[in-house]
């Protein structure tokens, strides 16, 4: 499924209405209809509604959803913020049926209004204002908020939480906290990415009717990690041919390059090793010191391991890198998890890099130390980058401050792949994955990953991924997806949302026999 933008939902509506003549009121009564559906199977019990409305469109919906709930035969009081003279076009033949009807319409307006007692209500319609709607609210629409919030009924709103904008970006203002949030179409971003999803509870895509070659268009830039991406992708049907093939050998299966481990932080890249070979790999090789190779070797039996000089002797790391991309024809390379930032740390992240450079190796994740030098190095030109930033490792990629990345995680993630003409994956509940021009929302994961070495099991899975016939952008997803859905399986399985992050490797097989099952 698709996630948009404002812009991208106006568009949607604008060729629905002008272009294919479904009415603008059609589609309204089609919404607000979706939303008291919702409502009556969320609440079956619930007997007095009021809804909020503003004065624009989303009141509109507010209207309707009145009527469909009267219809019912629920008693439903409507509050309209804001003087119901400004009530214009399709949202106005529909408050003009609920008075019709008998459905009491009170005026909120002035400078202090007497606000309903919104204890007394089973429910509470958020209705104030929707996607067109972006900043602070104000006036008496903010005042409304702010009473919703104070109550203690079931609240739900309309395309989105009042207050909230559609884009991604953090609110400036009050926003309705919603138990319940019934979209119309399609998602907007701020639904499904944090912070914005904080104040959405559950949330609902009402289907009104707009025809598949908008909703579906290659033309809207986000999806969702779902079973739609996997099957556009061809995802499980590669999957099973990889795992399958009846005459493979190790050498078909890819070989990947693994660079970190470095004195006294080797668990990093072993995590990274042993999530690979879990996920699935031919043939996998760790270069680090010769120190830490002596801690490193027989961890992972399946491993083969490799040093470079303990010193920072450019000329002898190049010739050592070089050498060893000479040795054998890796499909990929992980490098930076433990690899420190040290002088030595620094030659070996260059040299590595150039030397895939040189050999034609295209396939290249950085992460963990990797990306402060990243952030320090001249890049070569690498067709198939991804970086895989937390906030902080972001905010030095882009000279952005963590709290500007963190309040539009949408835009940051876009920002970081574009600066480096590669696919980004901004880490963090509901990771985003873009490649300057689309973006991917991931939908797996719990609060289990906030554990030290999760990161490390990420790389080593789009690792493995690199050696399919993917490109840097589904790779990245796909293993955004599977590493959440790991640790889903695990936390289910232990009914604890604190694991450690080796216990992720438990869960890729199954999260990736599950992922089959989309074909």
């Amino acid at each position: 499924m698709k996630a948009v933008t404002a812009r991208e939902m106006r568009e949607i509506d604008r060729v629905t209405i002008q272009e294919l003549g479904l009415p603008g009121g059609v589609l309204m009564g089609f919404a607000g209809k979706a939303v008291a559906d919702e409502i009556a199977a969320h609440l079956p019990r619930a007997r007095r509604i009021a809804v909020f409305s503003g004065t624009g469109n989303n009141g509109g919906d507010g209207f309707v959803t009145a009527w469909f709930l009267a219809c019912r035969g629920l008693t439903v009081e409507v509050f309209c913020a804001g003087p119901v003279a400004k009530i214009s076009g399709d949202a106005r033949i529909f408050y003009d049926l609920c008075v019709r009807g008998g459905i009491p319409v009170i005026e909120l307006a002035g400078d202090n209004p007497s606000m309903p007692d919104c204890d007394a209500y089973d429910c509470i319609v958020d209705a104030l204002l929707g996607t067109g709607s972006s900043g602070r609210a104000r006036g008496i629409v903010e005042a409304v908020i702010r009473h919703i919030n104070d109550a203690d009924a079931f609240v739900v709103s309309i395309d989105l939480p009042s207050g909230l904008g559609a884009d991604g970006e953090a609110p400036e203002g009050e926003v309705v906290v919603a138990d319940l949030t019934v979209t119309i179409g399609l998602p907007k971003i701020s639904l499904v990415t944090w912070p914005g999803r904080s104040f959405v509870g559950t949330l609902r895509v009402a289907d009104i009717g707009f025809p598949p070659s908008l909703t579906a268009s290659g033309r809207l830039a986000t999806e969702m990690i779902d079973a739609d991406f996997f099957r556009t992708a061809s995802i499980p049907h590669i999957e099973a041919a990889y795992a399958g093939m009846p005459d493979a050998h190790k050498g078909d299966r890819g070989r990947l390059l693994l660079v970190g481990g470095f004195d006294g932080m080797e668990g990093a890249i072993l995590m990274s090793a042993r999530a690979a070979f879990e996920t699935g790999i031919g043939m996998g090789t760790l270069v680090t010191t010769p120190r830490a190779r002596i801690a490193i070797a027989g961890q992972v039996p399946e491993l083969i391991t490799r040093e470079i000089p303990p010193m920072p002797d450019k000329d002898a790391i190049c010739d050592a890198f070089a050498e060893i991309m000479r040795s054998s024809s890796f499909g990929a390379m992980v490098i930076g998890p433990g690899l420190g930032r040290s002088e030595l740390s620094a030659a070996a992240f260059e040299a590595a890099l150039n030397a895939a450079a040189d050999v034609g190796l295209q396939k290249v994740l950085v992460d963990g130390d990797g990306l402060f030098h990243l952030s320090r190095a001249a890049l070569p030109q690498i067709m198939d980058l991804i970086v895989t930033p937390h906030f902080m490792e972001a905010s030095r990629l882009i000279d952005m401050p963590v709290e500007e990345i963190r309040n539009n995680r949408h835009r940051a993630a876009g920002i970081c792949a574009s600066r480096f003409s590669c696919t980004a994956l901004l880490k963090g509940p509901a990771s985003i994955v873009s490649d300057g021009a689309r973006y991917a929302v991931n939908t797996t994961g719990t609060a289990a990953l906030a554990t030290a070495g999760s990161g490390d099991v990420l790389s080593g899975i789009i690792g493995a991924l690199l050696l399919r016939p993917f490109n840097a952008f589904t790779a990245a997803a796909t293993g955004a997806w599977l590493h959440g859905k790991a640790a889903e399986i695990i936390a289910c399985g232990r009914e604890s949302m604190l694991i450690k992050a080796t216990d992720l490797l438990e869960g890729i097989r199954p999260a990736r026999d599950l992922l089959l099952k989309y074909a």
